[in-house]
């Protein structure tokens, strides 16, 4: 039974670990993503004045 619950604990203990880094990486995938959006937008924007400015058609 003591082998067992030894087992039990260590299976729990690595769960654990477990649903912290996918948890982390589902947070950092997030904020990168959002990051991403912004420069995105932000390159849009530059190009769209860079075009006013060169007198082009948007």
């Amino acid at each position: 039974m003591s082998e067992f619950l030894g087992f039990m604990g260590w299976v729990v203990v690595i769960f654990i670990i477990f649903v912290l880094v996918v948890g982390f990486n589902r947070q950092m995938m997030e904020k990168h993503r959002l990051r991403d959006e912004m420069m995105a937008a932000k390159k849009a924007a530059k190009e769209a004045k860079d075009k006013k400015d060169n007198g082009e058609k948007l």
